[in-house]
């Protein structure tokens, strides 16, 4: 079950972000970070974007709790989700409580996909400092990712595929 929601909890998200990235052509997107590394043996970079007040790089506090999210795209003018790179990790009076790492491989966040569910990957958290509505995240992740088939079935690293990637982003304050 946890599988489901997992992917449920990104699909909202980052449809939100394509949509409103369509919304906004006529702004120039600015690379506001980046993630560079290693997936599948393969160096790969994707773009953290940010068009008007759109953001793929943000932070939410709730009391103790912090969740920043982070999708990379793989070209700094597209918001594409084929080949995005997301990540989500929530910090427990400033310890890292979970994170989830999904890597789209089609036109959408349904599955197929490599999640960090059922996989072993593991976060890196150097900085998060926050200055006022910006917050200045850097770390890594490594591990292998596992492959999830289809919606409900659960993710296998039978046919996974290595990460090996840093990222470093300045992330905007989302306030409710």
């Amino acid at each position: 079950m946890r599988v489901r929601a997992t992917l449920w909890s990104w699909l909202g998200p980052v449809m939100l972000l394509a949509m409103t990235g369509a919304a906004h052509a006529q702004e120039e997107a600015e690379t506001v970070g980046m993630m560079t590394g290693l997936l599948d043996g393969q160096e790969r970079e994707w773009f953290i974007l940010s068009q008007g007040l759109d953001s793929n790089a943000t932070f939410t506090e709730l009391g103790d709790r912090v969740v920043i999210d982070l999708v990379g795209f793989t070209a700094p003018d597209s918001w594409r989700v084929r080949d995005s790179l997301s990540l989500s990790i929530t910090l427990v009076e400033g310890e890292i409580a979970k994170f989830d790492l999904l890597h789209p491989i089609g036109a959408s966040v349904m599955p197929p996909v490599f999640t960090s569910d059922n996989a072993e990957v593991r976060l890196a958290l150097d900085t998060f400092e926050v200055e006022g509505s910006k917050a200045h995240v850097v770390g890594r992740v490594e591990g292998v990712l596992a492959l999830q088939q289809a919606l409900g079935e659960e993710a296998s690293l039978e046919e996974g595929i290595d990460i090996a990637v840093e990222f470093d982003a300045s992330a905007s304050r989302i306030e409710y």
